[in-house]
């Protein structure tokens, strides 16, 4: 049994949607499978195709593997930090071309430790969070956080090489824990040194001043602007929005996350306070800290009930969302600035209870218990109909907040932005967009969590939570693309006109079907987390311009940190048809065939990144396909099998197929279901449906004694073999045999379907 709900259900393909799943495995419906295109593909001013990818090979349900990712175009490299092995990961895009299906990218890892701490003996290294190339691709930094919570960082520079490598160039000194790392020109470098009080609060603890360092890349030499003028200013802040911790200096409350450049600028999210920092780079002063507001759940719908299993949004006039950006992206439109937010949402959790100093910012209402309520007590299981858990902000112990408001972690949502000389004045706000559409297009893993498959799971915290966000033009159009770190996927909007942003596509290439041998974790001995397949938790995006791109369309990287991948998107471009499987290669002589009851829906993978061409096909599997041909026509009565039972996967298409003279048994009232499909009994099955369907079955003669192996055809199967290799649905090996007594795969069925499906009728 399963801790939580446990995967749902897997329901029977509909139409010809048929997954062959081996050892007798319910089908996986074309609806549950990942896919490799954008769910508008086709019906949309951008398209998006998964076209490569790339896996460190390591996993972790509580992500950390896989985080940013940063190209040059110079070299044609990408490079990702690897959280997990404190590695930085080269990997090659060089030869980078579309397909059939996703190509597996290969990489290379840079010790980035092990260099840095031969420069600096003084350095204790903790870890890489960050990594960006210069706008002239020659240089390379990385932020590197202390081993000591409260220790200042560093960033090391490196030179470019042509062939991937890194020259070591030098270290520079920064703020306390340097989350991200960015360029704003050439030379200049920026650092937020987000300062988290890791220790917790209390006596004996530390609360790094959080700061923004400016490094200039040819001396090395840094500077380290703090917040220290705000600290007379926290009722100013706090009237217009800014969240703070009371009795708590700004400059040591102030946590920058995330920074985006333009126009002399930089403008720095603090998460944790809600707002915008915006620093001016030739004063190397902070202009101001603005609030980007909140979602106001009176007039937006949302759904926070994890124990309806179903999105079933509604307003509640005392709930806000505090946006808490995480990610910030900048772009320019007629001579103004914007800004687009993620607004993920995070909660303080630090310290420890022992030593006192433990810390968490979180009050959670438990509606199945006798009078739960939000922390205003507005929101009661008798007025909301509310039955699980739902996580508020604990307010009280913050400034900047209504008292007669209830507070939501994060908003759920990307927000656009004018900066003005004034400070930022919203323009357009996603809403409950996130929600609602991925509820319409992974209904059954609407709000997941990303180290499970469990639908409605986060419904009660921050739902799909928009992450990371980045901006990019194609065909003289303006795109934001935001990554949703629980749910998984990219959502796409046109900002072209920030005002009139409108959704465009959307892609999610996780395989939420399947879990990751070994990444299982158990609560109380019952499964509690686990990894699934494909690209999980998308933690950094990085756009490459079509004019940058090895392949001369706009690409976009997805740096996924619980799946350990980086996943390489086609943006834009015609909507290409791909196999999602890593395993089908477009020089494969079944690629074809498989190509062709893929985009049928003849046939399916046995997962939603693998097709497994070399499996052998069961007997049930191959009559459940006929079944499906046939249009899954009503079967009223029972068979006579023993081993197919009422209420199996497949019981209604193998008794159909037995009742229509399609199939049959071994005798002793078996059917042998789980037992793998031989060549013979595939034409003989084919050959009856043919009959069946009024087709001409007429054998060809007797080109089928052509074959070594002639003999060894079973007397049954003699018609149906003759008309097989007649009608070409059959042909034999190089060595001249037509191996009936062996186990068809699924190439062989795939091949085979195709020739059956054009045959003359």
């Amino acid at each position: 049994m399963m801790k939580k709900k446990g995967k749902r259900k897997i329901l029977m393909a509909l139409g010809f949607a048929l997954a062959f799943q081996l050892c007798g495995a319910a089908p996986v419906s074309a609806a549950e499978s990942a896919l490799v295109t954008g769910y508008e593909n086709g019906d949309t001013s951008l398209n998006m195709t998964r076209i490569a990818g790339y896996s460190c090979g390591q996993f972790n349900v509580d992500g950390g593997v896989m985080e940013i990712v940063a190209y040059n175009t110079e070299n044609q490299r990408a490079y990702a930090i690897n959280g997990q092995s404190g590695k930085l990961a080269v990997i090659s895009l060089q030869d980078l071309a579309v397909q059939g299906s996703p190509q597996k990218l290969v990489g290379e890892e840079i010790d980035i430790k092990a260099l840095v701490e031969a420069q600096d003996a003084d350095f204790s290294y903790g870890d890489m969070t960050s990594v960006a190339v210069s706008p002239d691709q020659s240089m390379l930094a990385a932020a590197l956080q202390a081993r000591d919570y409260n220790d200042p960082g560093r960033v090391a520079l490196f030179d470019c090489q042509a062939d991937g490598s890194l020259t070591f160039k030098g270290l520079a000194v920064t703020g306390v824990q340097p989350d991200m790392v960015t360029f704003a020109s050439d030379a200049l470098i920026l650092t937020a040194d987000e300062g988290e009080p890791r220790e917790g609060y209390g006596e004996g603890t530390v609360d790094p001043k959080g700061s923004v360092t400016m490094v200039d890349g040819e001396s090395l030499e840094s500077q380290i602007i703090g917040f220290d003028a705000f600290d007379s200013q926290v009722q100013a802040l706090a009237e217009q929005g800014v969240v703070l911790k009371k009795d708590t200096a700004p400059s040591v409350d102030l946590e920058p996350e995330y920074i985006a450049v333009a126009d002399g600028k930089a403008y720095i999210t603090l998460q944790e306070a809600n707002s915008v920092a915006v620093l001016d780079l030739e004063q190397a002063a902070f202009e101001g800290v603005y609030s980007i507001g909140f979602e106001d759940y009176s007039q937006t719908p949302i759904d926070i009930d994890k124990k309806d299993d179903a999105y079933q949004p509604k307003t509640y006039e005392s709930l806000m969302g505090i946006r808490m950006p995480d990610a910030i992206a900048a772009f320019e439109r007629d001579g103004r600035t914007y800004l687009v937010t993620a607004n993920e949402g995070d909660g303080r959790e630090w310290g420890d209870e022992d030593l006192g100093s433990f810390y968490l910012n979180e009050a959670e209402a438990d509606y199945e218990e006798e009078g739960a309520a939000s922390p205003t007590g507005g929101i009661t299981a008798e007025n909301s109909g509310l039955v699980g858990k739902v996580t508020y902000f604990d307010a009280q112990d913050y400034e900047g907040l209504d008292p007669k408001k209830d507070y939501l972690f994060g908003g759920r949502s990307f927000t656009i932005f004018e900066a003005t000389g004034k400070g930022l004045e919203e323009v357009f706000t996603s809403g409950d967009d996130f929600e609602a559409l991925t509820a319409q297009y992974v209904p059954d893993y609407y709000n997941a969590s990303n180290d499970n498959a469990v639908m409605d799971d986060r419904s009660g915290k921050k739902g799909p939570e928009p992450e990371s966000v980045t901006v990019g033009t194609v065909n003289g159009q303006v795109y934001a693309f935001v990554a949703l770190e629980r749910t998984g996927g990219i959502m796409v909007y046109d900002v072209t006109r920030p005002d009139e942003a409108a959704f465009v596509n959307y892609i999610n290439t996780r395989d939420f079907t399947q879990t990751v041998e070994g990444s299982e974790v158990y609560e109380e001995g019952e499964l509690d987390k686990w990894v699934t397949g494909g690209d999980v938790a998308p933690e950094g995006l990085c756009f490459i311009a079509g004019a940058d791109s090895p392949t001369g369309q706009a690409l976009l990287l997805a740096a996924c940190e619980v799946s350990g991948t980086v996943a390489v998107y086609q943006v834009g471009g015609e909507a290409l048809q791909m196999l999602p499987f890593g395993d089908v290669s477009a020089e494969a002589w079944y690629f074809e065939g498989v190509s062709y009851v893929y985009e049928k829906d003849m046939m399916r993978g046995t997962s939603a990144a693998s097709f497994e061409p070399d499996a052998p096909l069961t007997r049930a599997m191959t009559a459940q396909v006929l079944y499906n041909m046939e249009g899954t026509p009503a079967v009223e009565s029972a068979g006579d099998f023993t081993d197919v039972s009422e209420g199996q996967w497949f019981a209604d298409a193998v008794n159909w197929a037995a009742g229509a003279g399609v199939v049959s048994g071994y005798g002793n009232g078996l059917f042998g279901s789980a037992d793998s499909v031989t060549r013979e009994q595939l034409a003989v099955m084919l050959y009856q449906y043919a009959g069946l369907k009024g087709c001409d079955t007429q054998q060809g003669g007797m080109a089928i004694r052509e074959f070594a192996d002639y003999d060894e055809i079973s007397e049954y199967a003699l018609e149906a073999m003759d008309w097989a290799v007649s009608s070409g649905l059959f042909t034999g090996t190089e060595e001249g045999r037509l191996l009936p007594e062996s186990a068809a795969t699924r190439a062989q069925v795939a091949a085979i379907l195709m020739a059956f499906d054009q045959m003359e009728k």
